[in-house]
């Protein structure tokens, strides 16, 4: 059975940086083989001030792992390793511009990293969209998959998803 890391990522405005990254390892029929939550203080980070005031209006409160954003995605760097010497292909939902900027952010801060990237780094979003599903839908959430705008909620509904649209497109 394939394996996903999938990834949620939480930025100060849609093109700032990433304060907060969640997800796991999961299997295609969505059930989790471990997990991992990072988050250090947005002011800490780039970004504009409607970034700023869209994190205190929607983002519930998160339990900050770092202080900084660099040795954040340094750890991220590691459950990423760990996963892709595991067999794992990394995926995000709707990864344009968040997921694919913190990577591309990971990747900037150490240069040993640039052939380590995700290739291909799979998009749930086209994935869904495949199976007959629409990815702009608000999809109801399990229990486990809130609240919304908890990294690591978001990616559990993500595998969620992605599990059932693979199970789609088998029919």
């Amino acid at each position: 059975m394939k394996s996903f890391f999938i990834i949620d990522v939480e930025s100060v405005g849609l093109h700032g940086e990433g304060f907060a990254v969640a997800g796991g390892v999961y299997l295609e029929n969505g059930s989790a083989q471990w997990e991992f939550s990072l988050a250090c203080p947005p002011d800490h980070c780039h970004g504009d001030s409607e970034g700023r005031k869209w994190i205190k209006e929607n983002i519930p409160v998160l339990t900050e792992s770092h202080r900084s954003p660099l040795s954040m995605r340094d750890d991220f760097w590691d459950y990423w390793m760990r996963a892709k010497r595991e067999g794992s292909v990394m995926a995000a939902e709707c990864l344009w511009p968040v997921e694919a900027n913190f990577v591309a952010a990971c990747i900037q801060d150490d240069e040993k990293r640039t052939w380590n990237g995700p290739y291909p780094f799979h998009e749930i979003a086209s994935i869904m969209l495949s199976a007959g599903m629409d990815p702009m839908t608000k999809y109801d959430r399990n229990p486990s998959e809130l609240p919304i705008h908890n990294p690591l909620a978001d990616a559990r509904q993500s595998a969620r998803l992605l599990a059932k649209a693979l199970e789609q497109l088998r029919k």
